[in-house]
């Protein structure tokens, strides 16, 4: 045990210190919260074909032991997303009635936002960034597979965004990098090179990000901060610092504060039967608020002529980056550069034929619209996602395919045979 860390921890958790001692030597709590805004809690329970147990932090979130839920239908389907019970606490804290504009900040791999985006309203956008171009890849795949399409996603320093967006957003997710404390039962190595100027520098770190964050919020938006660490000067110090500098920021009472030190806040650990999760949430009391520039959509012939073909759609909104065809439902942000997705990808013209994307058929928000679609039986679904071929009596056309009525992806049907279009990444060979 590193000496500078047990020192900490006997002023962390004072009297139950020994307690969180033994506790960090057993093994870490899984969990996954369930993905509402593709089907509702009882139709995701009741395909869950591994145990779980519910906890009582939170309705959607639940505790399991199970090795490769990766490799089960309610994964594939898009209808849970593997997240930490701890991790699940703070985007349920956030009163989304009326959110138009969410602004992620260091999103990936996406849990915080997908968490968001199954209470606030489809009308509703989310901008998803991460300042690593690989981690924000790694987050518009896990959006994909959920179904999310309302997200504009973008790997951008967040100075340069926040200048783009100053108060614009009505809620502003700030899950700030962080020494990890929280995490030493997942990642023990954490406390290999633990230091007291560690975690100065990540306070620094946290407090340009505050200010970025700050600048982007409009008048009576929410900010919410979290970290999985139980460091004062990343946690508790870091908020009364803030508020200091910002007179018209004020602490939204979360209730219950655990461990915390700062009323209205709310820290978890081990001691709660979870992994380390510190959470504040903020209001903007005074200021300026202002409306988003707009993109300006695009004509594309052969590219509006598959979504006629495909689609029963009066009114969307097409878009272009490089080579790839994105489309939206409702008007999205002109964020110039650095995006990575904006909105449902179409797909791309290859030698002027228009070849869809797996995206395009994963869409929530398309799936009562398409003209083509057959429901995969069990056995069927077995098969596609092994990256076969399947027997079908269908016209020749591309099908958007589902499994009990859930998007599952797509295939082009040739001569009665379903070819794969199934990604050949996400195949689970059995």
């Amino acid at each position: 045990m590193n000496e500078i860390f047990r020192q900490r921890v006997n002023a962390y958790f004072k009297d139950d210190a020994e307690k969180y001692l033994d506790l960090i030597s057993k093994p870490c709590t899984q969990g996954f919260f369930l993905n509402t805004t593709k089907a509702s809690k009882q139709q995701i329970l009741d395909l869950i074909d591994f145990p779980y147990s519910s906890s009582d932090l939170t309705e959607y979130s639940f505790y399991h032991s199970s090795d490769g839920i990766g490799k089960t239908k309610v994964y594939e389907l898009g209808l849970i997303y593997p997240q930490e019970i701890a991790a699940s606490i703070p985007s349920t804290k956030i009163d989304t009635k009326g959110v138009k504009l969410v602004v992620d900040l260091c999103s990936a791999p996406g849990g915080k936002t997908i968490n968001v985006l199954n209470k606030i309203s489809k009308d509703s956008i989310c901008i998803c960034n991460d300042v690593s171009y690989k981690r924000a890849l790694t987050l518009s795949s896990n959006l994909e597979r959920l179904g999310l399409d309302n997200v504009v996603i973008t790997s951008k320093d967040t100075k340069e965004l926040s200048y783009q967006l100053e108060n614009y957003a009505d809620l502003v997710i700030l899950d700030a990098p962080c020494s990890g404390e929280g995490m030493i039962r997942k990642y023990p190595e954490i406390l290999y090179d633990y230091s007291i100027n560690n975690i100065n520098n990540l306070a620094s770190i946290q407090k340009e990000l505050l200010e970025d964050a700050y600048r982007i919020l409009k008048c009576g938006g929410q900010l919410l901060y979290s970290t999985c660490t139980y460091a004062f000067e990343e946690d508790e110090n870091q908020i009364i610092q803030f508020l200091n500098n910002h007179e018209d920021m004020e602490i939204i009472d979360l209730g219950n504060s655990y461990s915390s030190t700062l009323k209205g806040t709310i820290k978890l650990s081990p001691l709660t039967n979870t992994e380390g999760q510190f959470i504040c949430l903020m209001r903007k009391t005074r200021g300026l608020s202002h409306s988003i520039n707009l993109l300006k959509p695009i004509k594309e012939k052969i590219v509006d002529d598959f979504i006629s073909d495909n689609l029963n759609i009066d009114k969307y909104y097409l878009y272009k980056i490089d080579n790839r065809y994105y489309m939206s439902i409702i008007p999205l942000p002109d964020l110039k550069n650095k995006i990575i997705r904006n909105g449902i990808y179409v797909g791309d013209i290859i030698n002027k034929r228009f070849e869809p994307n797996h995206n395009f058929y994963r869409s929530n928000s398309l799936i009562s619209k398409y003209k083509y679609s057959y429901d995969l039986s069990n056995e069927e679904y077995d098969k596609f996602i092994s990256g076969n071929e399947i027997r079908v009596n269908l016209e020749n056309h591309y099908y958007q395919l589902t499994y009990s009525g859930l998007s599952l992806g797509f295939g082009k049907c040739s001569n009665k045979q379903l070819k794969n279009k199934y990604p050949k990444g996400l195949r689970i060979h059995n």
